[in-house]
């Protein structure tokens, strides 16, 4: 089941369109929503809990739903047409701000962000479970989700360069409201056509047993009867919890601790941006260039070594930032860099394994349930969303975070903790905790020969392990 390259870049290009919403959530939405929207830190904490925490129980059922799903076009692919256009509204919506009082704007926020949440699941969901049907070649998918991590990333590197530029252009001095509702509506019109690209350039092609008949019940017990699984949901869930603390004080930590806001950079003189849209930037091409180079690194040692490996670079290149003072700003720029190749390598490397333990789930117990798998692992990352997002409403409160003002001694450590040690104490236990994850290249080759075997209806090795 090889794929072309333009298969790989027409299914990458669907991350593109995923993280230009995904990207904004997690880089600017909480800076929105206390800066712009304005309303406090801790309501926001409270929205973001609750939202992620509730829509993570409906990805088993999105799930669910798409492995019942039956079309011309396939189980997972229709979604990405079906989904699209409301998704792009309510996203504009989300960052739009309305004139109403303070409680007013929190009712706002709470209807609009959990829609957004749910429709964003509704097709992110079927796009993530898509790449375990297009190939069993366990390389194949390491290259596929190579290209989904990059393209996502050239989304993320998009927002993160332009959305400061274009609220500016948008709305100009005093009228960042409009700036940010305009800048949204274009990224929702460009994730909308990349949604439809990935559509007519992808291809379903494996199917689950033809006498598959099994009800949500008996498939989310066979979930959890899947070991290998339940250590990719507690990665998930623990790195997400980690990964969204950091990702939302990095702009805090630019602005406040390291005080680069306001310092223009040229790139060859052609254009411009400021220094936090720059530190954003490199964090892009860093994770651009590590998820090309994951398939060297599971050439050389397979993916659960690679995968533990980057969690260990992680943790040290996290807590490498709590050395650096604002006087030697330009380290934290090449520590961006460098995480940021590490963190490229990671995702793309977790993705990759989550399709592994789809097939070991048919090996085993003769059941295919690609969504219900893949569902159940974005339940952990929007679990571990919605952890992060509150903890770092309330770290903020809790240091004495004040928007817009100069910040304390104790608000600059609290920032500053967020983006260093408090997330590699988060890569470090995950790496303890992956030792158990059993699905070793070796593994993976029986497993895929087996499959391979039963399709054709010839014989196999019997499950046992």
């Amino acid at each position: 089941m090889k794929l072309s390259f333009f298969e790989k870049f027409g299914y990458g290009l669907g991350d593109t369109a995923s993280n230009f919403v995904w990207g904004t959530m997690t880089s600017f939405l909480l800076f929105y929503y206390t800066d712009i929207f304005g309303i406090t830190a801790a309501a926001v904490g409270t929205l973001f809990f609750f939202a992620r925490v509730s829509d993570g129980a409906v990805d088993f059922f999105m799930g669910a739903i798409a492995d019942r799903t039956d079309t011309k076009w396939g189980k997972f692919r229709p979604y990405l047409v079906w989904m699209c256009v409301p998704l792009g509204v309510v996203f504009t919506l989300t960052f739009t701000t309305p004139e109403f009082s303070m409680t007013g704007k929190i009712i706002y926020a709470w209807i609009t962000y959990n829609l957004l949440m749910i429709l964003y699941t509704a097709i992110n969901i079927p796009y993530s479970a898509l790449s375990g049907v297009m190939t069993d070649d366990p390389l194949e998918r390491t290259n596929l989700n190579s290209f989904r991590m990059a393209l996502a990333q050239v989304g993320g590197l998009a927002v993160n360069a332009l959305t400061l530029p274009l609220i500016a252009f948008f709305g100009g001095p005093g009228h960042q409201t409009k700036g940010y509702q305009l800048t949204i509506l274009v990224f929702s019109i460009i994730a909308t056509v990349l949604f439809l690209i990935t559509f007519f350039t992808t291809h379903e092609r494996i199917k689950p047993p033809a006498a598959q008949r099994t009800k949500l019940s008996e498939d989310l017990k066979t979930l959890f009867k899947n070991r290998h699984w339940i250590v990719m949901f507690i990665a998930g869930l623990t790195g997400l919890t980690f990964g969204i603390i950091r990702a939302a004080a990095m702009i805090y930590y630019c602005k406040y601790y390291l005080g680069v806001e306001a310092v223009k950079i040229s790139i060859l003189n052609l254009f411009s941006m400021d220094e936090i849209s720059f530190f954003l930037v490199l964090g892009n091409i860093g994770f651009i260039a590590g998820a090309i180079m994951t398939s060297q690194f599971v050439k050389l040692i397979g993916k659960k070594y690679s995968y533990i490996t980057t969690l260990l670079g992680l943790a040290i290149s996290c807590a490498a930032f709590y050395l650096i003072s604002p006087q030697h700003a330009w380290l934290a720029f090449v520590l961006q860099l460098l995480s940021s190749f590490i963190s490229g390598a990671n995702a793309t490397l977790y993705w990759a394994m989550i399709a592994d333990t789809a097939d070991f789930s048919e090996w085993k117990f003769n059941v295919r349930t690609t969504g219900i798998i893949f569902s159940a692992t974005t339940c952990s990352q929007k679990v571990g969303l919605g952890i992060g997002g509150a903890i770092s409403g309330y770290l903020l409160t809790t240091y004495g975070y004040v928007a817009g003002a100069v910040q304390t001694a104790q608000a600059d450590e609290g920032i500053l903790l967020m983006i260093s040690l408090i997330p590699a104490a988060g890569y470090f236990f995950i790496a303890c905790v992956f030792n158990f994850y059993g699905l070793d290249e070796k593994f993976c080759h029986e497993i895929r020969e087996d499959l391979a075997l039963r399709r054709v209806g010839g014989e196999a090795t019997p499950a046992a392990a």
